[in-house]
């Protein structure tokens, strides 16, 4: 699980680095939290894909013209949310 997550925050990263266009980060966080299933709860799994959707959304928006201040702004949210998660689910005891 710890290459998974290490994984998650490594394309986050890239992305933040501007190495990583919007698209690619949607399908790298979808696929990555998909490998995740057998191996997480159910509840970090489902917080997981709803920002991966917030993410998604703001990709579609990006199709049609550049984001916008306030979509920039939300994507980031998105991402600091997912990073939480991330390390709550690193400090939480292993069961």
């Amino acid at each position: 699980m710890r290459f998974i997550t290490d994984g998650i925050r490594d394309t986050m990263d890239h992305y933040r680095r501007d190495d990583l266009p919007v698209h690619r980060l949607t399908w790298e966080l979808r696929n990555r939290i998909d490998t995740l299933v057998p191996h997480a709860p159910a509840v970090w799994i489902d917080q997981l894909r709803d920002l991966q959707r917030r993410v998604a959304e703001l990709d579609t928006l990006g199709l049609h013209s550049p984001l916008t201040e306030i979509e920039h702004r939300r994507l980031d949210d998105s991402l600091r949310q997912l990073q939480s998660v991330l390390e709550l689910a690193r400090l939480a005891p292993a069961s």
